[in-house]
């Protein structure tokens, strides 16, 4: 919406007067302005006027006649040139008069009104944010006689989402709506105007179905033809006329929260699956387009490889985007894959999921048998070559570096000539993983095979047999790392009041410790740990994230956890089963150390694709840096903000224009992505992804939640429900961790854990492979735990037959 400051004969003079219907392009305020055009767009809105330039005891001399002429009581209300503009809205700054019904009370009003303008309370919000001086204009209008008033939010301002209509309604006038006084009638509409949530304050609707679909109709027109999200007020008088009060932009919005989203057709199964254990939550747009073009780059390369996929392509045909949050396309994948036998849409599943997904179907256009059975030779020597591809790839990547310049338009040259190196990794990782999928899927169903069909118990114990057999592995990355860090909490541990001071400390002080000579062994450790896994950490695979080297003190505070364990008393050390070769059948005997090669491989390309992301996230914030200190960017951060077209494309230009241009659209996809992260979505859709409008209770039959057991044992602890590692910190000795996911960034906490259940996950993900190497019973792919299990609950963690049983409930608040 326009906020013009460009004057005019009524402007420049004092004390003009001008109606509402005659505004054209004056610096009017944004209330008179946004009234001006719900009146041009032939909205119905009350008869009044505005005056400009309002001051205290000057009375225009048209102000009578055009009181008289609305013959009856006004409303009167401030219209300040900084008001209800695009970033600042100045809501409640100003002072509102209603039932205005004498001409003495409306100067008196005017008065006051202009009074407002100096308030302590206006003045701070100026000295806050407001950048324009807020000179006084005021609207006089007609008052409504409603029947019901209220507002509407043409997106949702607390979720949002622009596809979310938000209408509050009250009885009578909506004074007592947008003071707090009253609780308004509250519903939630879809583009369709499907209402998706409803709440009524009693058993009297203040507004029917009929005038939700009106007020919704009306408040579309008037955001499409200001071109931005609007927050309007309404009111219905007692002849059901809908007249509208009030226009302005609603102001702490970001982009559209599906803004970037990869268009896929309706009938396309999609997941979170797997990516959401890489990429929990939000991406920002520089990491979609570098990591998900790289991924998507590498499920490419794999198809070209083995089923017949011609050339590699900046189609997105596996990898997708809604909301900020990236997706694994089932159907996608399944149709890339049709030239090999075993591709089906039950194996898929299963391998991405851990489950069969009854709407993902196999795709009609298969191939001949033949040539699916030639396909899954391909494939099969595809993964044969995973250890000579692997050594091949490791030979030249230890020469990889990004050099960094002193200019960005050096710099952007070189970090897009680094770009294929994050491709050719990401192709060497899913050969490794492919190999690793296969030979733990051989395991699986070798071992599984045994059990009684149809007898969900034994399935699940085979399951966790095989589990646990594959995580007999020797000198896996993960494993390495786990074990290198417990050596160091170990050394410490054996100086009590050096451990006792280390884990009191402040979380900088112990790294301010750690980095000094009276550390000794225990620092130097500390350090050789940094250089060889310092690229890992929380959120690895997002090139805005900071990894251990760049944010060492959430590495110290885990440490810190772990050590207030060891000195506890309740520590549990690491207890990796060693797997007795000779007591397996003959085929196990031959299979499971070409199963432990493989996952051995798959950690160490998982290893080298941080690495090789951490050298790029240090050069796109060098790069930021740069822009920065050339005045082409506020703030270096905004770099994360552009896609890698984008960010070429502004090094590279010269105007001005575009560069504020972009920087606007930056920031506000930066204040986007802290509503993307509240967004919560099924891990498997079918067509587009759609955030959850709302969490439908959930009712577990018997207080029994049913998953993947990927790590036996059972034991019963109370639960801690952590969604971050901020809320991890929180862990203490013996919990039953309850995540959605855990990354690499989670594991100095598994040594004060009893047992791990998360939402989603598979044999392989992090969490159970971790859980494995300290012994703690793990359950995984229980969808809902999170949802229901809440802090402070005494579970049964049942890790034998993968069931989660919620035992008591207890208060969340004595175990914070």
């Amino acid at each position: 919406m326009s906020n013009s400051a460009s004057t005019s004969k009524h402007a420049s003079t004092h004390n003009d007067v001008l109606p509402l219907n005659e505004v054209s392009d004056q610096a009017v305020g944004g209330k008179a302005r946004g009234l001006a055009e719900l009146i041009q767009l032939g909205l119905p809105v009350p008869p009044g006027f505005v005056i400009l330039n309002a001051q205290a005891d000057r009375v225009p001399q048209s102000l009578q006649a055009h009181f008289d002429g609305l013959q009856g009581p006004v409303a009167v209300r401030s219209s300040a040139l900084a008001e209800d503009g695009e970033t600042e809205s100045f809501a409640g700054q100003f002072d509102t008069f209603l039932n205005v019904d004498s001409f003495t009370a409306l100067t008196r009003a005017i008065n006051d009104c202009v009074a407002s303008l100096s308030t302590s309370r206006a003045k701070a919000y100026q000295q806050g944010g407001g950048e324009q001086e807020a000179t006084m204009n005021i609207v006089v209008q007609s008052m409504v006689n409603a029947r019901a008033a209220g507002v509407v939010f043409t997106a949702d301002p607390v979720s949002g989402r622009h596809n979310r209509m938000v209408i509050d309604s009250v009885h009578g006038l909506g004074e007592s709506l947008v003071s707090g006084e009253a609780t308004p009638d509250h519903f939630v509409l879809a583009p369709d105007n499907s209402i998706v949530e409803r709440s009524i304050v009693d058993d009297n609707p203040s507004i029917t179905d009929e005038e939700l679909r009106h007020i919704a109709a009306g408040a579309r027109a008037a955001a499409s033809n200001a071109g931005m999200p609007l927050d309007l007020e309404w009111a219905i008088d007692h002849n059901g006329e809908l007249y509208w009060l009030q226009a302005r932009p609603i102001t702490t919005l970001g982009v559209d929260l599906n803004d970037g989203h990869t268009p896929i057709p309706a009938d396309h199964v999609i997941t979170r699956c797997n990516v959401g254990e890489m990429m929990p939550g939000p991406v920002c747009p520089l990491t979609f387009s570098v990591q998900g073009r790289a991924i998507e780059h590498g499920m490419q390369y794999m198809h070209t490889c083995y089923a017949g996929r011609p050339a590699i392509t900046d189609e997105w045909t596996q990898i997708n985007l809604f909301y900020g949050h990236m997706f694994i396309n089932l159907s996608g994948s399944l149709q890339a894959g049709r030239t090999v036998s075993f591709n089906t849409a039950e194996t898929t599943a299963a391998s991405v999921c851990g489950r069969i997904i009854p709407e993902l179907k196999d795709p009609e256009n298969r191939r001949l048998l033949p040539i699916r059975w030639l396909g899954s030779m391909k494939f099969f020597r595809f993964c044969m070559q995973a250890a000579k591809y692997t050594a091949a790839f490791d030979s030249r990547f230890r020469h990889f570096h990004i050099a960094y310049t002193d200019s960005s338009a050096s710099m952007i040259e070189e970090m897009e000539a680094k770009f294929p190196w994050l491709c050719e990794t990401n192709e060497v990782h899913l050969r490794t993983s492919a190999y690793s999928g296969v030979m733990e899927a051989i395991i699986q169903s070798i071992v599984t095979g045994k059990a009684k069909d149809g007898d969900p118990n034994e399935i699940a114990e085979r399951q966790a047999e095989a589990a646990r057999l594959l995580a007999g592995a020797s000198d896996v990355e993960s494993a390495v790392m786990v074990d290198q860090l417990d050596g160091i909490l170990d050394l410490l541990a054996e100086d009590e009041p050096a451990a006792q001071n280390f884990s009191d400390a402040s979380s900088a002080m112990a790294l301010a410790w750690l980095n000094s000579p009276p550390s000794g062994a225990v620092g130097k450790r500390f350090q050789e740990f940094l250089q060889r896994h310092g690229h890992r950490g929380y959120r690895e695979l997002c090139v805005r994230s900071l990894a251990w080297a760049d944010e060492p003190e959430r590495l110290v505070e885990s440490m810190q956890a772990s050590i207030a364990s060891r000195l506890s008393g309740v520590y549990r050390p690491k207890n990796t089963e060693i797997v007795d070769l000779n007591s397996q059948p003959a085929i196990l005997k031959y299979l499971l150390p070409k199963a432990h090669d493989a996952i051995r491989l798959r950690e160490q390309t998982k290893s080298s694709l941080v690495l090789c992301t951490h050298k790029l996230q240090g050069g796109y914030r060098h790069l930021g840096t740069l822009l920065h200190e050339e005045g082409k960017l506020p703030d270096p951060d905004l770099v994360f903000f552009m896609s890698r077209e984008e960010l070429s494309a502004f090094c590279r230009a010269a105007d001005e224009d575009t560069h504020d241009d972009m920087v606007e659209l930056c920031l506000k996809r930066r204040k986007a992505l802290d509503f993307q992260a509240l967004l919560e979505f099924d891990d498997v859709s079918v067509g587009p992804a759609e955030p959850r409008d709302h969490t439908p209770p959930l009712h577990p039959e018997n207080g029994e939640l049913i998953g993947r057991p990927v790590s036996r044992g059972v034991v019963e602890g109370h639960a801690r429900v952590a969604t971050t590692l901020a809320e991890a910190a929180k862990l203490k000795h013996g919990e039953i961790l309850v995540s959605e996911i855990t990354d690499i960034g989670w594991t100095p906490y598994f040594s004060l854990i009893a047992g791990l259940a998360t939402d989603v996950g598979s044999a392989v993900s992090h969490g159970a492979v971790i859980a494995r190497e300290y012994g703690l019973p793990a359950i995984v792919n229980l969808q809902v735990a999170t949802k229901i299990v809440k802090t402070g609950d005494l579970v049964q963690l049942d890790a034998d037959r993968g069931i989660l049983r919620i035992l008591d409930h207890r208060n969340s608040d004595a175990h914070d």
